[in-house]
């Protein structure tokens, strides 16, 4: 199966490195089991994709004292839960990748869904953001679903499984984010 996805920004060494450092209990763990020759490696590391929606964004602005104004950016709408909100920072390059379709999460949200929501959240961002003086124009320039690695690194306990994000590099307990929990059971 291809699919379009952030091209990663961390490999999966890196991200097995990255486990260490969720609390201090973990970080001083980790030192002190490779300290005394005790490290360990993870059973598996197997990698996961989770959808999100790019929504590149078009606002004509009326204000009262800079007139108008023509704003673009970019909106994220999670492909699974349906959250908005603004995407702040560049993403990296989009690849086209083969993979198996067990470690694809299918979209929840359908690309009209995704509009809708986008349209729930857009004029109340606007007014907080700025503050326009009458209702601006806006419309989605275009929609794309674009997938997001994570690294599952799991240490064989329920509790020692990680999910890293590829491109964000952060990293939390795999059972903090259900959907990638439940694909990564079914993987199993």
């Amino acid at each position: 199966m291809e699919i379009r996805a952030f091209a990663p920004q961390l490999e999966e060494a890196a991200a097995v490195d990255r486990t260490d450092r969720l609390t201090v209990r973990t970080y001083l763990s980790a030192t002190i089991r490779e300290l005394i020759g005790r490290g360990y490696e993870p059973e598996t590391v197997t990698t996961v994709y989770y959808p999100d929606y790019l929504a590149y964004t078009t606002v004509e602005l009326d204000r009262l004292v800079r007139g108008e104004r023509t704003v673009r950016f970019l909106v994220g709408i999670d492909g699974i839960t349906g959250r908005v909100g603004e995407v702040d920072v560049d993403p990296p390059d989009r690849v086209t990748v083969d993979v198996s379709p067990a470690s694809v999460l299918p979209a929840a949200v359908s690309e009209d869904g995704a509009t809708d929501r986008w349209r729930d959240w857009i004029f109340p961002y606007l007014d907080r953001t700025y503050r326009p003086v009458r209702r601006p124009e806006s419309t989605i320039d275009r929609l794309e679903l674009v997938y997001t690695p994570f690294y599952v690194v799991d240490y064989g306990d329920a509790g020692e499984r990680y999910a890293v994000s590829a491109l964000t590099r952060q990293v939390e307990l795999l059972e903090d984010i259900e959907p990638l929990e439940a694909r990564y059971d079914s993987l199993g």
